[in-house]
């Protein structure tokens, strides 16, 4: 191998591992969601693009709620599948904490409302909260790695 080929593979090598150490904890995982009666209703799934975090409902474990549609949302939410649906996009990692996520929104599928949001990881516990305005007068909802 030519002297000018070895450092360019190892540099190469070095960027394409900082780039895999970087990847953020939440892309690609899913995550149960309870109702308030603590059965677990639907999985989440995370993905990041363009360094924000979204996830999208991708099962429905409440059966008979299967094939609902989001009736009371608005905009292009409007009677979409809940199945599918995106409920949480753009958190941004938080640049002082790598285990909290800032900046977010989301929509409650139930009611159609939508909301500013911040979650904070746990080990297998994902800590959601939304709120309309400040946090402090919002709700934290606890998912559950799956």
């Amino acid at each position: 191998m030519s002297k000018t080929i070895k450092p360019l593979l190892l540099s190469v090598g070095l960027v394409l591992g900082i780039n895999a150490s970087a990847a953020d904890p939440l892309n690609n995982t899913k995550w149960v969601n309870y109702n308030k009666k603590g059965e677990a209703n639907a999985v989440l799934k995370f993905n990041e693009n363009g360094g924000k975090l979204s996830a999208e409902i991708v099962d429905i474990l409440d059966k008979p709620a299967n094939n609902k549609k989001c009736a009371s949302c608005k905009g292009k939410f409007q009677n979409k599948p809940l199945a599918g649906a995106t409920v949480i996009w753009d958190l941004k990692p938080d640049p002082n904490n790598p285990n909290r996520y800032i900046d977010g929104e989301g929509i409650d599928p139930k009611t159609g409302i939508t909301f500013s949001g911040k979650a904070q990881l746990e080990g297998d516990s994902l800590k959601l909260r939304g709120y309309k305005g400040i946090s402090l007068i919002g709700k934290t909802h606890v998912l559950k790695r799956l």
